[in-house]
């Protein structure tokens, strides 16, 4: 999670983002209890996993599928959510699928889905997205 995390906090500008993302934390808050000058913020947690037995040249290690579920929040008061969500969304995505330390890390990352608020909160946007990793590791070594 902490590569998760690194690569979320790197969403900026200078970095040849979008969106300067303002907070990251593992710790998810209610939209309304988030001062407006921490958005847009970032909430990644991981969820369900699964390991089964992988035999490789003899080897044998431990294979896993982890879903990470990574709940952003936006605010605009010039009508322009909407712009924001996808800004974000996009970004989100991009941090997770081209980050080197998490890819150093897995065999596969993809995303799985997007669920949002459907505009349904005025002047904010409260999304998951929704990511699959498979892994890999020597169970002999210890992970």
């Amino acid at each position: 999670m902490d590569a998760v995390i690194d690569a979320l906090e790197g969403i900026t500008v200078a970095n040849g983002y979008s969106t300067e993302v303002a907070y990251v934390s593992e710790s998810i808050k209610h939209w309304e209890q988030i001062d407006k000058n921490l958005f847009p913020c970032c909430f990644p947690i991981d969820t369900d996993e699964t390991k089964e037995w992988a035999t490789i040249g003899g080897a044998t290690d431990v294979e896993g599928d982890l879903t990470i579920v990574v709940t952003s929040m936006v605010y605009s008061s010039t009508n322009t959510t909407r712009t924001a969500r996808t800004n974000l969304l996009r970004d989100v995505e991009k941090a997770i699928l081209n980050d080197t330390t998490l890819l150093g890390l897995i065999l596969n990352i993809a995303p799985v889905r997007v669920v949002t608020d459907r505009g349904a909160i005025p002047n904010y946007s409260v999304f998951d997205q929704v990511f699959l990793i498979t892994y890999r590791y020597s169970s002999t070594a210890g992970g």
